[in-house]
């Protein structure tokens, strides 16, 4: 009742005087017509009223009689009632609000306040305000910072309406705050996270992401309070610079995380990196300008740093990278994205001394080639898990370059591999590439024009017929690949296979839905969009006992018809999600009918 009434009135002002309604008998005068005289009580009566309530329950009944009742029992502390039957002892389970569009309003936070049972309490609320004319303001911040000062987890997007004396409430409410995640929220400054840091000790995680009021006074701030603080991201805060980012790195002896994303820094902040983050783990410098390469060179002392992340960062170069490859060795996860200053070089220089390497991703990184990952198989074999290529334009065929080169080592451990709108690789680069994969479990080949049956047929092979692990294939976007490839995949693997998609594949055919059928008893997501099947494939599909298929995405398959949705009714045990988008013989009365037979089956049409 409580939250239902927070839908509507969002914006009105809740102390606003309204027109009372009158009754029809008086209970004191007995006169028909007689004034509400409860609805005219001072506030402060009310409230000394609603402190002698017996129970939470009775709170809650009270608190939805008007919104001017519920702002007053959210404005009261749990000290306020005189006596409550109903105490519990405090819940032990984490409990956590989310409020999106246009439920992030103020009224909808005074009834969580409310709602809540004390012993319970709050620990994590995040809030996405995507209607600003919604949004919540100072005041709704207030009411959570009276009623939960449990609170240690508090997400603030795009609240507009919210500025520092909402957050100086939540800082001065909420001592045991952990974590304060703000994106886009221009009106906050200074003063307010300046309030959050003295009066929180325990802050632990500090995210600020398109805060155009924040300055390194913040961070100044930060570094002289939140001395426990292990994580902290600047994403687009053009007016946080050099002072403040070293000020923290100097001071604050437990960071552990540190994200710099789209702001601008000189070598002095690389500097300060390289001397006093020792105690970094995880590194992310994604567009920051006003760097060189003598700053990249200065990083190269992290030996504890596990994640680095690097994208469109001036002054980067195979130099950077070689100072990297020297100091990072205890690396096992690196992602470098649209970097053109990466070159086999460089690539040679990590791999030879991260050999603790587990996750490797490349995106649009077109100078590297096949010589540079044969150096990363060759020295981080042991160990790598994850390799993910995307749009890296130097991965060419070189068949014969391909063929004089040593057969790249087995990964054991490998288990994902992806290749996605790579245009230069072909057949020749998958039979090269497969030697190493011999345990994967999720192979992703997306948007490859070039392959045919040929390369992923001598890929399969590599894998052994021992091979069990492979769970999960994508091949969407080749259009080389025919029912021969869906045949060696459902023959070889279909046993454990769960996911398959071959979205954009046209030149499969029927003949692939019967081998899906036969094979795959365990699969949950098929993904057939743009396939050249018809009818009789469906067919096939829906009349196997074994199916249980509970994603499925037939969207522009121009070969089916209304026959085939009498098929799919056939699964009404397993199949939730649907996908019919762009089938042109469909018609609207046969959809109606899945939707009808399948009523817990989302249907997208």
């Amino acid at each position: 009742m409580l939250l239902s009434m927070a839908h509507h009135g969002a914006d009105d002002d809740f102390l606003q005087p309204r027109k009372r309604p009158r009754l029809q008998n008086n209970p004191l005068t007995g006169k028909s017509n007689g004034l509400d005289l409860i609805s005219h009580l001072p506030d402060e009566c009310i409230v000394e009223i609603f402190s002698f309530l017996p129970s939470h329950r009775d709170r809650c009944s009270c608190a939805a009689v008007s919104r001017k009742w519920l702002i007053l029992q959210a404005n009261m502390r749990s000290t306020e009632f005189k006596s409550d039957n109903s105490i519990q002892k405090p819940e032990k389970n984490k409990t956590s609000r989310c409020l999106e569009g246009m439920k992030a309003n103020d009224t909808r936070l005074a009834a969580i306040a409310v709602g809540i049972y004390p012993s319970q309490g709050l620990t994590h609320l995040c809030i996405r305000a995507t209607y600003p004319s919604y949004g919540i303001t100072d005041f709704g911040l207030k009411i959570i910072a009276q009623a939960f000062p449990t609170l240690k987890s508090l997400s603030l997007w795009d609240c507009l309406k919210v500025g520092s004396e909402g957050l100086a409430s939540i800082g001065k409410g909420c001592k045991w705050l952990e974590k304060l995640d703000i994106v886009n929220s221009p009106s906050i400054d200074d003063n307010g996270l300046a309030t959050v840091t003295k009066n929180c000790p325990n802050l632990l995680t500090l995210n600020l992401d398109s805060c155009p009021s924040i300055t390194n006074r913040s961070l100044q701030a930060v570094a002289r309070h939140s001395s426990n603080l292990e994580s902290i991201s600047l994403v687009k805060c053009l007016l946080i610079g050099d002072e403040g980012i070293v000020s923290i790195l100097s001071s604050l002896p437990k960071l552990a995380k540190l994200k710099l994303i789209s702001v601008r820094a000189t070598d002095a902040v690389l500097e300060a990196i390289g001397r006093d983050g020792k105690s970094l783990r995880s590194l992310c410098l994604e567009n920051v300008w006003g760097v060189s390469e003598i700053g990249f060179r200065s990083i190269g002392r992290l030996e504890k740093v596990e994640f680095l992340s690097l994208r469109s960062c001036s002054g980067l170069n195979d130099m950077g990278f070689k100072a990297i490859g020297k100091g990072f060795v205890g690396l096992k996860r690196m992602v470098i994205r649209n970097c053109q200053a990466l070159t086999d070089t460089g690539l040679k220089e990590v791999a030879e001394s991260a050999a603790q390497l587990e996750c490797l991703k490349l995106v649009a990184c077109n100078n590297v080639s096949s010589l540079g990952l044969m150096e990363v198989f060759m020295n981080c074999n042991k160990r790598l898990r994850v390799l993910s290529l995307v749009k890296c334009g130097g991965l060419k065929e070189e068949e014969y370059a391909l063929s004089r080169r040593a057969v790249l080592p087995k990964c054991p451990l490998l288990e994902s591999v992806t290749l996605d709108s790579c245009v230069g690789v072909g057949d020749s680069f998958l039979s090269w590439l497969g030697s190493a994969c011999v345990q994967v479990k999720h192979l992703e080949l997306i948007g490859l024009s070039f392959i045919t049956d040929k390369g992923i047929l001598s890929l399969l092979k590599s894998l052994g017929t021992l091979n069990k692990a492979l769970v999960s294939v994508d091949l969407s976007g080749c259009l080389g690949v025919t029912d021969r490839t869906v045949l060696a995949i459902t023959s070889a693997f279909g046993e454990r296979l769960s996911s398959l998609r071959l979205d954009g594949c046209d030149g499969l055919s029927d003949r692939s839905l019967e081998m899906i059928a036969e094979f795959c008893l365990c699969l949950r997501e098929l993904d057939l969009s743009s396939c050249g099947i018809s009818d009789d494939g469906v067919f096939c599909l829906a009349k196997s006992k074994y199916q249980c298929i509970e994603v499925l995405s037939l969207a522009g398959c121009t070969g089916i018809t209304d026959n085939s949705l009498g098929f799919l009714e056939m699964m009404c045990g397993s199949l939730v999600d649907l996908n019919l988008k762009q089938c042109p013989q469909l018609s609207k009365r046969a959809i109606d009918s899945v939707k009808e037979t399948l009523w817990w089956c989302d249907v997208l049409y």
